[in-house]
């Protein structure tokens, strides 16, 4: 049956772009990475978990919301709930002392992961939920991740100055929840739950309920953890990088950082023609695209004093159009291979397999400073020796795809 294009749908994703605005909350502090890593010194690589616990704390909240809302709680309330609680764990860290733990620290961020994670995949669902045309669909999916760099120029930016003054002050940024909060509380209307949706779909066609998970999404979403935790060490120790090889500080970094999101909103809005052209081969292109553009940081950030900062920045955010464009294509691709009776546990599942990619980039990163040789211990100027072959990976990832793509079976593009 075919689907047509919705009329006057704007109104009702205002609520659910907010959401949007809030799925990158655990980059609002990466350009007060070097702040921190100056007050945690012993904390050494593992100061990117300040970033990383947050997507670990998402991963079974994000499972947990996608069972579990529309089933047990209404979708309006637990959002409501998961904003508040963002707010509160997102600021904590902004009374604590200099000389707290680090692992204290981590123990907030994964609260806050958490409350990141509950809400986050119920954006794609919604949008699922809502919109029925495919390429609409994706439309409005690209204006997600738009929404998503959005919030993120703002807690990038702010974070950034902010971590100037000290680095509790950077987490002061995450009171941007409270806008949300207010769309939420006063515009969202609750929507159907997936199993009456997916009943009145099966008999319009006079076809059989389905609210299974096809085999076909794991492929989808392990590569998306791949290529996830393999491109974020470029964007995790920027600001180290930055420092290091260019001498910037950490308002530079943020500079830049928020030029990256800037593009990465750009890039949403890039989504529903791009996939309208490409369909099942978007995501082999965005992959290779990162992968081979991210090596360009590499190449042109080689040690300290050495690299050229233009050419470096060019690679840096002409890159980044293949990382704005993987998270949303993949929860696109997914809606078109999954029964609208799956929709929110299938989102839950995305986003934890998206945030597992996040996490993992740390210990990733951790792992290749020891195996190549590339001490904490000497400072944070040999951070640089990740990108090359985390960037390798990306390309491999994008070959995969590839094989993925061929083997895919879309159903056919609705009207």
């Amino acid at each position: 049956m075919e689907k047509k294009v919705q009329k006057g749908i704007g109104i009702a994703m205002i609520p659910i772009l907010s959401i949007f605005a809030l799925g990158a909350s655990q980059g609002g502090v990466n350009a007060g990475m070097a702040t921190m890593a100056m007050n945690f010194p012993d904390a050494g690589a593992n100061i990117g978990y300040v970033v990383s616990m947050v997507a670990l704390g998402m991963i079974p909240a994000g499972i947990l919301s996608g069972i579990i809302t529309g089933r047990f709680i209404k979708y309006r309330t637990t959002i409501i709930i998961a904003m508040v609680c963002y707010v509160i764990s997102g600021i904590a860290p902004f009374f604590l002392p200099n000389e707290s733990s680090f692992e204290l620290l981590l123990v907030f961020r994964f609260i806050f992961g958490v409350a990141v994670g509950w809400s986050y995949p119920l954006a794609s669902a919604l949008t699922f939920k809502l919109i029925h045309n495919e390429d609409q669909r994706a439309t409005w999916l690209g204006i997600g991740m738009a929404f998503f760099n959005i919030g993120t120029i703002f807690m990038e930016l702010a974070g950034g100055y902010l971590a100037l003054i000290s680095w509790q002050h950077t987490f002061l940024v995450y009171l941007i929840g409270l806008i949300p909060l207010v769309l939420v509380a006063a515009m969202l209307k609750e929507p159907p739950k997936d199993i009456d949706q997916e009943k009145e779909l099966a008999a319009a066609e006079g076809t059989e309920v389905d609210t299974k998970i096809p085999a076909i999404v794991w492929p989808y979403v392990i590569l998306l953890t791949c290529s996830c935790a393999l491109a974020m060490p470029t964007i995790l120790y920027c600001s180290m990088i930055m420092a290091s090889s260019f001498g910037a500080d950490a308002g530079q970094s943020g500079m830049l950082l928020s030029a990256m999101t800037v593009v990465g909103m750009l890039s949403g809005f890039t989504l529903g023609p791009v996939y309208k052209r490409l369909r099942k081969w978007t995501l082999p292109v965005a992959c290779l695209w990162l992968g081979i553009i991210f090596a360009g940081c590499a190449i042109f950030a080689p040690a300290q004093g050495e690299g050229n900062l233009w050419a470096y920045v060019a690679c840096f955010l002409i890159g980044h159009w293949g990382f704005a464009i993987i998270i949303p294509g993949t929860s696109n691709i997914l809606t078109n291979l999954v029964p609208i009776g799956a929709a929110t546990k299938t989102m839950g599942v995305f986003t934890c397999f998206h945030q597992a990619g996040c996490f993992l980039a740390t210990p990733i990163a951790t792992f290749l400073v020891g195996v190549l040789g590339l001490n904490p211990a000497l400072g944070i100027s040999m951070y640089h020796g990740l990108m090359l072959p985390c960037c390798i990976g990306v390309i491999i990832c994008g070959v995969l795809y590839i094989v993925l793509a061929a083997f895919t079976k879309l159903r056919a593009t609705e009207a």
